[in-house]
C-alpha cells in the first residue's frame, strides 16, 4: 500500500502532477510542476493591493486573480480621499489626539486672532514657595508714576516685649538691656556750608546698624546764631514708635576752666521730667574730663580725652573707667567721616562702647556724654581753630 505524502487528498491519490508514487521514507526531490503558458494576446492585469489579492486556488496552475469588482462602483468623478499616513492610536492610548472640545457660549475667533504667546516654563502651583501671585489693588490709592523711587526704609531694631523689662527700668529704654554698643550719626544740614547754625539732630543705630533712637534739638534761632556750641539746648530723644524716652538738657554756662564754678552740667531725664543721671564737666587745666554721677549726683564713672588731640585724618577716644581710674569698662570715640563733612560742616559720627551688664540708666547717661562732648569739643564753625 503507497504511503500518503504532503498532497495527498482523501481518496490517497497523488496529483496529476506527479509521475509516480514516493516509497515510504524516501527522500526524492520532486520537479517544480509545470505551468501552462498564456496565450500570446493575453494582457497580464497590473497586479492590486496585497490586501486586495485574492489567495491562490488550491490547482495545478496556482494562477493569481484579479479581485471581484462592484459593478456601479465607484461613480464618475468620484475623488478617492487621501488616506492618512499613519493609523490614529485608539482611544484611550496616551499617544491619542483628540478633537478640542466645542465651547457653545463662547464666540468664535475672528480672521487675523494671533493668541497671546505661551511662557517659556510652566508656573509653580499655588502654594507653592516659588508661586508669584498678582500684586493686590487698592482702588483708592492712584497709581505710581512711571520712573517712581520710593525713598529708603531705615531699618527699625525690634522693641523688646514689654513683659521682658526688668524692674526699674524707665520705659523706652529696655532697647538697651542687649546693647553693648551704639552709632551715633549727626544728620547733615545744607545751611552749615553758608555757616548759618542750624538745629542738630542725631541717628543712633546699634551695632548691626539698626535704628535704635532719634535725637533732635528744641532751640530758637537767636539762641543758635549768638551762642553757637555754648548754646543752651533740650534734647528729645524718641522711639522707633515716636514716644519720648530720654530728654537731655544743658543750661547756658562756661566751658573753660578758668571759671570753675560755672562749667557744663547735663541732665538726663527718664521719662521726661525724672532725673536718671548727670553729666557734669570736671576743671583741669590740661585734660578734657567729665563725671558721670546717678540721680542721686553719687559718681560713678569717669571720663578722660586725650592730652592732645586732633580728629583730621584720625579718630579720637574719649576713655570710660572707674572712678579710681583702675579699669577701662568702655570708651566715646569721635570717627573720622572725611575730609569734605569734616572741614565744611558739623556732622559727626560717634561710637559707644559700653559692657553688656551695666545699668541701661548708665547706658542712656553715656549717650547724653557723647552729646555733651560733640558740643564741647567738636561743634565748632567753619575756620574756628581754638581746639
Amino acid at each position: 500500500m503507497a504511503s500518503k505524502g504532503h498532497g495527498d487528498t482523501d481518496s490517497g491519490r497523488l496529483p496529476p502532477a506527479y509521475s509516480k508514487e514516493v516509497p515510504p521514507g524516501h527522500n526524492a526531490v520532486y520537479p517544480a510542476p509545470t505551468v501552462v503558458p498564456p496565450p500570446p494576446s493575453y494582457l497580464t492585469p497590473s497586479a492590486p493591493p496585497v490586501h486586495m489579492m485574492m489567495s491562490a486556488s488550491l490547482g495545478p496552475l496556482n494562477a493569481v486573480y484579479p479581485a471581484p469588482t462592484n459593478p456601479g462602483f465607484p461613480p464618475p468623478g468620484y475623488v478617492t480621499p487621501s488616506a492618512p499616513p499613519m493609523m490614529p492610536a485608539p482611544f484611550g492610548h496616551p499617544n491619542a489626539v483628540y478633537p478640542a472640545p466645542t465651547n457653545p457660549g463662547i464666540p468664535p475667533v475672528p480672521p487675523g486672532y494671533v493668541p497671546p504667546p505661551v511662557p517659556a516654563m510652566m508656573p509653580a502651583p499655588f502654594g507653592h514657595p516659588n508661586a508669584v501671585y498678582p500684586a493686590p489693588t487698592n482702588p483708592g490709592i492712584p497709581p505710581v508714576p512711571p520712573g517712581y523711587v520710593p525713598p529708603p526704609v531705615p531699618a527699625m531694631m525690634p522693641a523688646p516685649p514689654p513683659d521682658l523689662r526688668p524692674t526699674g527700668c524707665p520705659p523706652g529704654l529696655e532697647y538697651l538691656i542687649h546693647v553693648d554698643q551704639l552709632l551715633v550719626h549727626q544728620t547733615f544740614h545744607l545751611a552749615e556750608l553758608l555757616g548759618w547754625e542750624v538745629r542738630n539732630s542725631y541717628n543712633v543705630k546699634n551695632s548691626i546698624g539698626q535704628q535704635v533712637f532719634l535725637a533732635e534739638e528744641e532751640n530758637n534761632c537767636c539762641t543758635l546764631q549768638c551762642f553757637g556750641p555754648s548754646r543752651p539746648f533740650t534734647f528729645h530723644i524718641q522711639d522707633n514708635l515716636g514716644q519720648e524716652v530720654l530728654t537731655l538738657t544743658r543750661p547756658l554756662a562756661c566751658s573753660y576752666c578758668c571759671f570753675p564754678c560755672c562749667l557744663q552740667d547735663l541732665e538726663v531725664q527718664s521719662p521726661p521730667g525724672i532725673p536718671i543721671g548727670y553729666v557734669v564737666q570736671e576743671c583741669h587745666p590740661f585734660l578734657p574730663k567729665l563725671t558721670v554721677l546717678n540721680e542721686r549726683r553719687q559718681p560713678q564713672l569717669r571720663i578722660k580725652g586725650p592730652l592732645f588731640f586732633c580728629s583730621c585724618c584720625r579718630d579720637v577716644t574719649f576713655e570710660v573707667k572707674t572712678l579710681d581710674d583702675s579699669m577701662l569698662i568702655g570708651h566715646i570715640g569721635k570717627q573720622w567721616s572725611g575730609f569734605l563733612r569734616e572741614v565744611y560742616t558739623d556732622a559727626d559720627h560717634f561710637g559707644i562702647v559700653f559692657p553688656m551688664d551695666l545699668d541701661v540708666k548708665m547706658k542712656a547717661v553715656l549717650l547724653g556724654a557723647c552729646f555733651l562732648i560733640d558740643f564741647l569739643y567738636f561743634e565748632e564753625r567753619k575756620g574756628d581753630k581754638k581746639h
